[in-house]
Parts: C-alpha cells; sequence; structure tokens
C-alpha cells in the first residue's frame, strides 16, 4: 500500500514540521499540499526534527482533483461528522479506516486546514469520509495529531494482500456512474439524486466487492436503466 497524504490549506509551519517526521515514522514517502498559505518553512524544519530532507521535495497542486488524480481510493477526514442526516458527513471511525484500505494500492488520505477542515464541495470529491472518535464537548484534534494517529492505524495493520480479484476503481467508477442515471431517472429532485449518488459511492468503495460481484451489479443495473428508458419512451 502507497499511501498519499493530502494536506488542503495548511495553516501552520509547526503541523508541517510534524507532519513530516511522522511520514518517517511511519514510512509514508508521498506527501502533497493542496493551496497552503504561507508557512513558516525555518519553524517547519524545526519541528520535521531528521526528516527536515522531505521538506526540500514537496509537490505543491494547484487544486484537490489534481492531487488526487493517482489515487484508487480517497478518504477525506472530519471532525463534523452525522449519524444520518447528512450524508456527506456519514463516517467510518479512524479504527476501522484500515480494513477498508486493504484492497486498495494507492489510497488518499485528505486533511483539511487547521482552522476550519475541508469544505463541502472538497468533501464531495472523496469516496468516503472518515473521523476520529472524541469528545462531543471538543471534537476537534491537532492537525498533526490526527495524522500521527491514522497513520498508527494503519502502520499497525499492514499485511499482505491479494488484490488479483478485486474490482479496480474504474469498474466501481461504472457502477455508481450507471446507479446515478437511474437515480436522475427516477428521482427527479438533484438533491434527492446527489444524495442517492454518494450513498452508493459510499457503500462500493467500502465494501470491496471483488471483480465479479461488481460485473454481475452493473449488468443489473444496466438492464434497469435500459427498462426506464424503454418504458419512457412508450408513454404517448
Amino acid at each position: 500500500m502507497d499511501i498519499r497524504l493530502v494536506l488542503v490549506g495548511i495553516e501552520g509551519g509547526a503541523n508541517l514540521g510534524m507532519i513530516m517526521r511522522l511520514a518517517e515514522n511511519f514510512e509514508v514517502d508521498d506527501v502533497v499540499l493542496v493551496y497552503p498559505r504561507e508557512l513558516d518553512m525555518d519553524e517547519a524544519r524545526r519541528f520535521s526534527a531528521k526528516a527536515v530532507g522531505r521538506l526540500d521535495n514537496l509537490v505543491v497542486y494547484k487544486n484537490l482533483d489534481e492531487a488526487l488524480s493517482p489515487c484508487d481510493v480517497r478518504v477525506c477526514t472530519t471532525a463534523k461528522f452525522s449519524l444520518d442526516g447528512d450524508i456527506l458527513r456519514s463516517t467510518i471511525p479512524s479504527y476501522d479506516l484500515p480494513s477498508f484500505l486493504e484492497r486498495y494500492k494507492k489510497p488518499c488520505i485528505v486533511f483539511g486546514r487547521e482552522s476550519s477542515g475541508l469544505t463541502r464541495d472538497e468533501l464531495s470529491k472523496c469516496d468516503f469520509v472518515s473521523t476520529i472518535p472524541s469528545s462531543s464537548e471538543y471534537s476537534a484534534l491537532n492537525l498533526a495529531n490526527s495524522v500521527s494517529i491514522y497513520l498508527y492505524e494503519i502502520y499497525k495493520s499492514k499485511r499482505k494482500r491479494d488484490l488479483v480479484n478485486l474490482a479496480e476503481r474504474e469498474e466501481l467508477e461504472q457502477a455508481v456512474s450507471i446507479f446515478g442515471d437511474i437515480a436522475s431517472m427516477t428521482l427527479g429532485d438533484e438533491t434527492k439524486i446527489m444524495r442517492a449518488r454518494t450513498a452508493m459511492r459510499h457503500v462500493l468503495f467500502r465494501s470491496s466487492p471483488s471483480k465479479p460481484e461488481v460485473r454481475i451489479l452493473t449488468h443489473v443495473l444496466r438492464r434497469i436503466k435500459r427498462r426506464i428508458e424503454g418504458s419512457s419512451t412508450k408513454q404517448p
């Protein structure tokens, strides 16, 4: 598993330095920034300790889509979560995340700004969302502390995986796309369509389906779509 850490709008040199050190601790070679604030790089160097060399090789992207493009699964992190009402903030806990990542070769884990986290638009670009369970009185953790918890959970669960029979990202995207078409044909309301498409994306990318399973699902979805299209053309 080759993890990419994506730091969106990072605001503090100290946090950046500590994250570089954490990347060294947990053998994560790919750390990228997306439109960072102007940072105190001297401070970053002080806090990065023996990982200071990583700061010279940081890649900065102009937008989040470019940073996510190499990844076969995209996980956004948030301190704000919803158990049922807000589909964009329907989350899995950090301690369960490693089991969801086992099937993927190149996961992206996206962290937001220290002050405000990720926007809703940024959350919508991920396949699912994760949160660190913490006090309801004060749920927001320091950015570097959040990164450390996720990297530790993933590092301790690393093991060899057989990826031969698991569906590729493109196959999952195809199933989501066809389901989205069906939702558009049957629901009408844009908000309901978005919620349905997001729910299907979350289910597929969390569940690690095999190639045969996704082929069968896609076949059924295609037939449903054709049936709906056929019935609509027959109506006077």
